[in-house]
């Protein structure tokens, strides 16, 4: 009895959090040397009642910080006014932390009742061609500032927010767009991890409407969630992030405590080898092109509404202290 109460008590103290620091204490923490592997494998029914259990208090509080800095940054929307603007794609806000991307309307981005809405109608309002060169509305987004980070290779990151479907929300059958990606910087290259809700005919035996992942640095680049949202639906999102070469780099994507997405991944290309900026919102390309607005129209789809709750990221750079530490709990929705 005596034995089987240690036991017991070792059990306690070896859980997934010790695993996580018993895999990188050893190494060494440089830009040259991020940590060899991945973390240990973690299923919702084995996640550690550290990260399932709700943290005291249910307040938010903003404590953001910039795309290069490292740490715990949140964002409170109850907390934060948008500012307006005009005759420009967007504006920085939250002390110069996030920015307003939209194409072309300027409204397209709103807060109520303690959520960040994303909002695009291809044809209203008209486009300003004096500023904007596109010819229908596509995009609404937040990102992360400074722009073209390029935080070096070996950074950790995890993100973590709850987005909902709005209540009219209709699949398109014929257009895809992103949700959420992380894009490395220079105009025309592809993001470098994305969410993306597919069409019909994107991939055999895949309906429209089901949310894809992809990470571009990878051989198999489009990975299947299973995943397809109803109007009024929202997802709790994590992702846990080492921006990194197929030998050293990771990445594991949660939707509702469900691990989607689990490698020891490359998540850099050798042309881009660094980590991005984050955004968050609409990103409906096809909607540049005046048929494919046409093909949504025909379905009825005038527009495409969403909306993102408080948004929790963290940013670690070999040598951190608490770099490779589970951080789930930390930035899982709540």
């Amino acid at each position: 009895m005596y034995l089987f109460f240690l036991l017991a008590i070792f059990y306690s103290c070896t859980g997934e959090d010790l695993f996580y620091d018993a895999i990188f204490q050893n190494i060494d923490r440089t830009i040259d040397a991020p940590p060899a592997g991945p973390f240990a494998p973690m299923t919702p029914d084995s996640i550690p009642s550290e990260q399932t259990d709700t943290p005291v208090g249910t307040g938010c509080t903003t404590n953001g910080g910039k795309a290069n800095e490292s740490g715990l940054k949140t964002w409170c929307w109850n907390d934060i006014t948008l500012p307006t603007y005009s005759g420009k794609k967007g504006v920085s806000f939250s002390n110069g932390q996030l920015v307003i991307d939209s194409e072309c309307n300027q409204n397209a981005l709103s807060i109520v009742d303690g959520q960040l809405h994303f909002f695009v109608d291809p044809i209203n309002p008209p486009v300003d061609k004096s500023w904007c060169s596109r010819d229908f509305n596509m995009r609404a987004e937040v990102r992360t500032r400074p722009w073209d980070v390029r935080n070096p290779l070996g950074t950790e990151e995890w993100f973590g927010w709850s987005y909902r479907f709005g209540d009219n929300y209709v699949i398109d059958q014929h257009n895809l767009w992103k949700f959420f990606q992380v894009y490395p910087g220079p105009v025309g290259l592809s993001s470098q991890i994305s969410f993306e809700i597919i069409h019909k005919d994107q991939f055999k035996g895949h309906p429209a409407g089901e949310i894809y992942f992809l990470n571009s640095a990878d051989t198999n680049k489009y990975n299947p969630t299973g995943v397809i949202p109803k109007a009024g639906e929202t997802l709790d999102i994590v992702i846990n992030v080492i921006w990194r070469d197929s030998s050293n780099g990771f990445l594991k994507v949660w939707i509702n405590d469900n691990i989607v997405y689990e490698k020891q991944v490359a998540t850099t290309s050798p042309d881009q080898p660094w980590g991005g900026n984050a955004k968050w919102g609409i990103y409906k390309r096809a909607w540049e092109n005046a048929g494919q607005v046409q093909k949504s129209l025909d379905q009825g789809i005038t527009q495409l509404k969403t909306s993102i709750g408080n948004l929790r990221m963290i940013t670690r750079f070999p040598g951190d202290v608490n770099y490779g530490k589970n951080s789930y709990s930390e930035v899982a929705p709540r």
